[in-house]
């Protein structure tokens, strides 16, 4: 367990430094790219021909709050790998996990710590509510309940791990493109109270930068919103599944007169 945690936090440290990584060639290529703007000689009618923007030039036409929004995306990116990762079925219920129990665990008074080995063997989140319970055993089965009932409110939290974080990128994403959408449309009132409204291209500089936002803005919000839902429904789907395991589970072994069982 403590191993695949281990890879579980590496994997997300790992996934942080190539988002820092990512962010740094960015920035070089930015200022790579603006030097070699600087140094090149066009015609003044090659510029006013030249009409057409790159994704890149459309980049850095959104200004300074495309660095934040760019940095909102990677993150979310590697939180939604991380989540692909902690979701998948064989983490949580492994499909073959309760028919190998029941052939463990043919008597609870015998075959306890044989069925603690197994949920072991088999580290899963089902595996460790049972082996909570389990644990508990010669108590009688009410205290089995409780421990796999606190087994589970742990392995809940678990599930809905870094889903706030996950939220909050989405919102935090769309005041960004927001407050770029404000502050283009600040610089084009600027550039149209200094020049007039008849220099088209200073004008368009403060629209571009405010469209630009705009989109950024509302793609990474989309995008998280909807893989944040989709988790949601699949931590739902893992939790009705946990608990109809558990109550096949307590209907199997719970012992109506609860004797005391051996330790």
């Amino acid at each position: 367990m403590n191993t695949k945690r281990s890879i579980r936090k590496l994997f997300f440290q790992s996934a942080i430094i190539v988002a820092a990584l990512s962010m740094m060639i960015i920035v070089q290529a930015a200022l790579a790219a603006d030097a070699t703007q600087a140094n090149a000689v066009s015609s003044p009618a090659a510029e006013v021909l030249d009409t057409k923007k790159s994704a890149w030039e459309l980049y850095k036409a959104g200004g300074f709050f495309m660095i934040p929004l760019t940095a909102c995306s990677v993150l979310a990116v590697a939180l939604i790998i991380e989540r692909f990762v902690a979701l998948r079925r064989r983490v949580v219920i492994p499909p073959k996990f309760m028919d190998g129990l029941k052939q463990v665990l043919r008597d609870p008074r015998e075959d306890r710590e044989a069925a603690i080995e197994y949920c072991k063997k088999h580290d899963s989140a089902i595996a460790r509510m049972i082996a909570a319970g389990l644990r508990r055993l010669p108590r009688g089965w009410t205290a089995v309940e409780k421990g796999i009932e606190d087994a589970g409110s742990n392995e809940a939290l678990k599930l809905r791990r870094n889903m706030r974080f996950l939220y909050s990128i989405g919102s935090v994403a769309t005041l960004l493109g927001l407050i770029g959408t404000i502050s283009g449309m600040i610089l084009a009132f600027q550039n149209a109270a200094a020049s007039g409204t008849g220099d088209v291209h200073k004008l368009s500089t403060g629209i571009y930068e405010a469209m630009v936002n705009t989109f950024g803005g509302l793609a990474v919000a989309i995008v998280v919103t909807i893989f944040y839902y989709y988790f949601v429904g699949r931590i739902e789907k893992f939790i009705s599944e946990l608990n109809d395991a558990l109550s096949e589970f307590s209907d199997e072994y719970a012992l109506r007169d609860e004797p005391e069982l051996a330790a």
